[in-house]
């Protein structure tokens, strides 16, 4: 029984995880890093 809580805590963790990097919206770790990496290109070519 114990085994069964681990597996359904891991899995809840994993989606959590999985909404915070790749979840819509303005807080995930996706697009903050692709806003970053659009400012540096911006940046480098002097656009």
């Amino acid at each position: 029984m114990k085994q069964y809580i681990v597996l359904a805590s891991l899995i809840a963790l994993g989606v959590f995880i999985y909404g915070l990097i790749a979840g819509p919206g303005e807080g995930s770790v996706a697009q903050a890093s692709g806003d970053i990496l659009k400012a540096g290109a911006e940046g480098m070519l002097g656009e």
